[in-house]
């Protein structure tokens, strides 16, 4: 997501200076003012930001577990045996999912909610260690994680949500370019679209983007990056 910011940005003048952020923070940081944007961002968990026309890629949560587990998501009633690591403020697509976590967010026999900084990292060292049996993390965002951890053979996923979430980026409606920031990145995001570029950024961190039914996309979100533009 950075990667493609700069590509927008730099060529038309500005300069990013990125600060990492809890995400819960980061979005009220950029809806107050604070910083000009968020990286990562769902429209659904912060409707208020100005954004550019489409989303930069689409993905689906994953469940998460060591590999050698047998247990597999089928559905909120396999949920049931097991503890599930979220983080803060995410939005986690499916509305039977999202209504267990939030009934059962104060059972830490169940949910370990994270906070705070490195949350993909931290979920995946909790998974490691036997402190919960299932992390949900965007596929994309976990898999990266775990190439840095020199881990991808030690972590596989056992299912996914239903429905994806789409990643944007988001501008304050406190700055006066806000809609000028949208536009450019509408219009950068086509191009690169369009000519291969965009699959090479997200090949270099080793993902292959699958288009995804527009049946199963929803506007959800997942980051901790707000940006200032200059």
């Amino acid at each position: 997501m950075t990667d493609v910011l700069r590509e927008a940005f730099e060529p038309a003048g500005y300069t990013l200076e990125i600060e990492m952020l809890p995400y819960v923070r980061a979005v009220n940081s950029v809806q107050d003012g604070t910083h000009d944007g968020i990286v990562v961002v769902g429209q659904d968990y912060a409707p208020g930001l100005v954004y550019p026309d489409g989303p930069t890629v689409v993905q689906r949560v994953a469940f998460l577990v060591n590999a050698g587990t047998s247990w597999r998501y089928t559905g909120v009633a396999s949920l049931a045996p097991v503890k599930v690591g979220i983080v803060q403020g995410y939005h986690y697509v499916d509305s039977d999912l999202i209504n267990y976590l939030e009934q059962e967010r104060s059972n830490e026999a169940r949910v370990h909610v994270m906070h705070g900084d490195s949350t993909t990292n931290r979920g995946l060292r909790m998974l490691q260690t036997d402190r919960i049996t299932t992390f949900l993390e965007g596929e994309y965002s976990a898999m990266y994680e775990l190439d840095k951890m020199g881990a991808r053979d030690t972590v596989v996923i056992a299912g996914h949500t239903t429905e994806a979430f789409e990643d944007y980026t988001g501008f304050s409606p406190q700055h006066p370019k806000a809609v000028q920031f949208a536009r450019i990145l509408s219009d950068r995001l086509t191009e690169l679209k369009k000519s291969g570029r965009l699959a090479d950024i997200l090949r270099r961190y080793g993902i292959t983007a699958e288009p995804v039914p527009e049946s199963e996309q929803a506007d959800v979100k997942e980051a901790e990056t707000p940006v200032d533009i200059e």
